[in-house]
């Protein structure tokens, strides 16, 4: 048995490391104690954490989006290109970040894990514009490891000729990650008569501090108010056992969101059967396919796979609110389609039972939380150069 010193954001470690491993996982806080985290005034001081327990034995260091300074062998796992040293504010930052990312190129530095195509092509991009030759040290390193999840059902779900359909958005974002979509379908459903009830499981958070939102919050006040309709049961907050059960008896998980580098809770929902409603952004579609597992709400794209208005450079003007407006209708109307043709099926039973035994496949061949634990506790022991 090996100890793994898993280190960095460890709050996105869970879905990333074995969940029955037959190693010792132990978790890092932030440096120097996990209290009062140096990486606050310097984000440098986070590359550290693996020493705050260099007086107990460990074998391997497992860091999430921080590359670590340390001797041990070690492994990271990343979700986009974050993780990289960039933008130094002096010539100080300058040394240290080339040094630090440089790590990533040192031989214990074993694998570079991304959780997604997304995330491997935006971590290559972002290291071959820099001026070093870290790319070709680099690039034999990437492997992608999608996250992993206990699949919590033996077989595709029944629609049982039901004339009503159940949705459920969880986000705590609830702009970014589509809540204002989901609103204003179930509006829409209500006005048309649609057998649609909506559950929206968030904490509201919206406005400034969110990248794609509209900073002024009352611009959402007219949608929030959405949250009163008789087809719409709206919760702050459940327990995480209390969600995966409504995600369970829910017909589809709609996640109509503007920007998402992964997007866990869908990985969640195909592992439970659950078809699902999410757009094309980032990585969303290497889960999500059109007919198959679900359906793909259709935005426009950049080259980078991101919202072609994410980060608009007019953020604060009145311009942007009506991109974004016009966004959330836009998204509401696509899935207020689909929703109005799957009604129209005659062979909804069967169609239904194909798309939930499309999500299952999806989470048993990707995102099998057995079969990640059996790479994982293998790649561990390579790492530590244990046969």
């Amino acid at each position: 048995m090996l100890n793994i010193m898993v280190a960095g954001d460890v709050h996105m470690s869970l879905p990333n490391v074995p969940r029955y491993s037959k190693h010792k996982l132990m978790l890092a806080r932030p440096f120097p104690t996990g209290k009062y985290p140096f990486e606050k005034f310097w984000a440098p001081f986070s590359s550290l954490n693996a020493y705050q327990y260099f007086w107990r034995k460990y074998q391997v260091v497992h860091a999430f989006n921080k590359i670590q300074y340390t001797n041990k062998p070690w492994i990271i796992t990343f979700e986009d290109n974050r993780f990289l040293y960039r933008t130094p504010r002096n010539s100080f930052d300058y040394l240290v970040y080339e040094s630090l990312n440089n790590r990533l190129g040192l031989e214990n530095c074993k694998k570079m894990i991304a959780i997604s195509d997304y995330a491997k092509m935006r971590c290559l991009n972002l290291i071959r514009d820099f001026k070093n030759n870290l790319l070709e040290k680099l690039e034999h390193k990437v492997d992608i490891i999608y996250p992993n999840f206990p699949i919590k059902v033996k077989s595709p779900k029944k629609f049982e000729n039901k004339q009503s359909l159940q949705l459920v958005f969880v986000g705590h974002q609830v702009a970014r990650k589509g809540g204002i979509v989901a609103l204003r379908l179930a509006k829409k459903a209500k006005k048309m008569g649609l057998p649609l009830q909506i559950y929206i499981i968030s904490a509201l958070k919206h406005g400034l501090g969110v990248p794609t939102d509209f900073p002024d919050q009352t611009k959402y006040e007219d949608d929030l108010k959405l949250l009163d309709l008789d087809n719409v049961v709206y919760h702050s907050s459940l327990p995480n056992d209390k969600v995966l059960e409504l995600l369970l008896q829910s017909d589809f998980h709609l996640l109509a969101t503007l920007h998402d580098t992964y997007g866990y809770s869908v990985t969640e929902s195909l592992s439970l059967g659950t078809p699902v409603i999410s757009t094309n952004v980032c990585a969303l579609p290497e889960s999500v396919r059109h007919g198959d597992n679900g359906y793909v709400l259709q935005l426009e794209l950049n080259k980078l796979r991101h919202w072609k208005n994410w980060l608009h450079e007019e953020l604060n003007t009145d311009k942007y609110w009506d991109i974004l407006n016009n966004t959330y209708e836009y998204l509401a109307n696509q899935a207020l389609q689909l929703i109005m043709e799957f009604f129209e099926r005659t062979d909804r039973g069967e169609h239904y039972e194909s798309l939930s035994a499309g999500a299952l496949a999806q989470a048993l061949n990707f995102n099998n939380a057995e079969k990640q634990n059996q790479l994982f506790d293998q790649l561990y022991a390579e790492v530590a150069g244990v046969k």
